[in-house]
């Protein structure tokens, strides 16, 4: 049984070309701001270490 080759899709109106371009740069922006939270909390991982269970931190 032959199987066609995968094609790409096309997008048929330049609406939906932008609308793509819009979610690709929304889901860009989600993104960065997760790496940047991500960052943060390593440095003050880093900075105040874990937090060890049945002590609390003042």
């Amino acid at each position: 049984m032959n199987r066609p080759k995968k094609q790409r899709h096309q997008p048929v109106h330049q609406s939906e070309l932008d609308r793509l371009k819009e979610k690709l740069a929304k889901k860009n922006q989600e993104l960065y701001e997760t790496k940047v939270e991500r960052n943060i909390l390593k440095k003050s991982l880093s900075l105040f270490g874990p937090l060890k269970p049945g002590r609390k931190r003042k």
